[in-house]
């Protein structure tokens, strides 16, 4: 069965499966993306970590300017994002959260990260879930924006 995905517009995706096609957000296509990855990767008896599919996701955040990190940690909860750091085992990444976080944060964080264990995979999919989620949701609202060198403004 093919598998195709068009863009629409900003925030919507035409996904033609086989002979159906559906209207999708881009959180919904990155949620597909990762099924088809696990399913590929199942079906050529190969292991694949949902898990570490989200993390990845996550990581997007080292692309956000200083300005739309700090928008977009002022509305996630600090228990997930130590998960992330804990996860993503990213030094740039958690350098990144703990200068655009705030003093007492940050260092609350850096303490936390030192003692804290990994959360069992239920739990820490649910939490890398939720800042995946709200990162798509505050991009598709227009509030936070990634951009990279190939970004141009009219």
């Amino acid at each position: 069965m093919k598998v195709g995905i068009k863009k629409l517009q900003e925030n919507e995706w035409l996904v033609h499966i086989g002979c159906g096609a559906v209207k999708m957000d881009q959180f919904s296509v990155a949620l597909l993306n990762i099924t088809l990855e696990h399913l590929l990767a199942l079906e050529a008896g190969a292991q694949h970590s949902t898990l570490d599919s989200y993390v990845k996701l996550g990581l997007r955040m080292k692309s956000l300017s200083s300005v739309n990190l700090q928008k977009l940690l002022r509305v996630l909860d600090s228990k997930d994002l130590l998960v992330m750091m804990l996860l993503a085992e990213d030094n740039e990444l958690n350098t990144t959260i703990m200068s655009n976080i705030g003093g007492i944060l940050s260092k609350q964080l850096e303490a936390d990260l030192v003692t804290a264990k990994i959360p069992v995979d239920s739990l820490a999919k649910q939490a890398i879930r939720r800042i995946v989620e709200k990162i798509f949701e505050l991009e598709s609202l227009g509030q936070i924006e990634f951009t990279s060198e190939q970004t141009r403004y009219i």
